[in-house]
């Protein structure tokens, strides 16, 4: 019997649905928004938000069945992050990546997923793709000689980290992920900012680290939708391109954080008076504003579905759709960060106030829009030279 098998028996007596971890995390919700300033203050999520994410099946979303996960599928991953984000975006955004990490160590080899779940499936880790790490080849696999990366959001609870480096080939270097395990780096805590102070973005410290060939994973082979997870994982989303759902780690906690403010300013100008006495809410202006950005974040939630919708499509996107996932998740970050402008303008003074959930998660929707992965500049210009029909620029690994 084959430790896979071992796991699969051991592991699948817990079964996970979106609909109960929907309920639980509504049921959570006023808990979740309570430790919001908390988690503003502390610069990471409570240990007791970590440990229901975990008890709540998140790490088991995308997890192959065979190793004890739901297996629910990206529209899930979608629906759960955005419910969460509703309550908080920071909690949102950890929980995410929570749910999304598993999906990737899917696609390293199978002796990467046995390593990390052959204890159990609920496991957390933390991961950064930037390839700064210094990594020399050794026998039988790698040798981390050294590397400093910030910006591992939720490291403060997980176990296992996945980090990135540049292979040396004697041709262009080859951007790959490592799989390190516990006992293995530091954490440094560097997260010091304006926005998302909740994630626990901290550093991460890998020093003389060896890591077997088998717990490795090409970035070129995300990309291209050939990965050695997918041989034994049949769902479609493990045969997906990468970039047809990797920003929607982060678009599902920003439209999240987006319709909460929108909620909230509803609630809270239902009820409001000018100085003058005059209902808020009578004002057209008011009407308008509010029935615009509503469009817009349905706008954005409607790109971000039919990114899903490729994603999970039963054969592997084309490059031109690739192209479009691409553009269309770029834009839909550009329509949940003016929808948000939007709130915080007709919020007033008031809704700068410390308090406010509002301005929180204007800070956060805004400063999660900035990840590099969400840069139009790039994104749109890739769906535009395909166009043009020109060849697609092999400076863009990630498309």
């Amino acid at each position: 019997m084959s430790m896979t098998t071992v796991m699969t028996t051991h592991l699948q007596e817990t079964t996970t649905s979106l609909d109960g971890i929907l309920e639980t995390f509504r049921e959570l919700s006023p808990a979740i928004r309570a430790r919001a300033v908390q988690s503003e203050e502390n610069r990471s999520i409570p240990k007791e938000s970590a440990r229901e994410f975990l008890d709540a099946g998140l790490a088991r979303v995308l997890m192959p069945k065979r190793f004890g996960g739901a297996e629910l599928g990206l529209q899930a991953w979608v629906d759960i992050a955005i419910e969460i984000g509703k309550a908080d975006a920071a909690h949102a955004w950890c929980a995410s990546l929570l749910m999304h990490h598993p999906h990737y160590l899917a696609q390293f080899p199978d002796e990467a997923q046995e390593a990390v779940w052959s204890s159990g499936p609920d496991v957390a880790i933390a991961a950064t793709f930037t390839p700064t790490s210094k990594v020399e080849p050794v026998e039988g696999g790698y040798n981390i000689i050294s590397c400093s990366i910030p910006y591992l959001s939720g490291i403060n609870h997980s176990t296992w980290v996945i980090i990135g480096g540049m292979l040396p080939t004697g041709g262009p270097p080859d951007w790959t992920l490592f799989l390190i395990p516990p006992g293995k780096f530091k954490v440094v805590d560097t997260w010091h900012t304006a926005g998302m102070r909740g994630t626990g973005s901290n550093t991460v410290i890998v020093e003389n680290v060896f890591v077997p060939t088998e717990h490795t994973l090409r970035v070129a082979d995300m990309r291209d939708a050939s990965t050695p997870g997918a041989k034994n994982n049949d769902a479609p989303m493990y045969h997906a391109p990468w970039i047809t759902y990797a920003p929607l780690t982060f678009l599902a906690p920003m439209l999240g954080a987006a319709l909460g403010a929108l909620e909230d300013y509803r609630s809270w100008t239902a009820k409001r008076a000018s100085l003058f006495g005059a209902q808020v809410a009578e004002f057209t202006s008011i009407q308008v504003h509010v029935a615009r950005a509503a469009a817009d974040l349905d706008a954005a939630e409607l790109l971000m579905r039919r990114c899903v919708e490729v994603a999970e499509a039963d054969e592997p996107a084309s490059e031109e759709l690739r192209a479009r996932a691409y553009r269309d998740q770029a834009r839909a970050s550009e329509l949940i960060v003016g929808a948000m402008d939007t709130i915080m303008k007709i919020s007033g003074a008031a809704g700068f106030a410390a308090t406010s959930s509002i301005q929180r998660a204007w800070r956060d929707v805004h400063f999660a829009s900035s990840h590099v992965i969400l840069n139009p500049e790039v994104s749109f210009a890739a769906w535009g030279r395909q166009q043009f029909g020109l060849d697609r620029d092999q400076k863009q690994i990630m498309y």
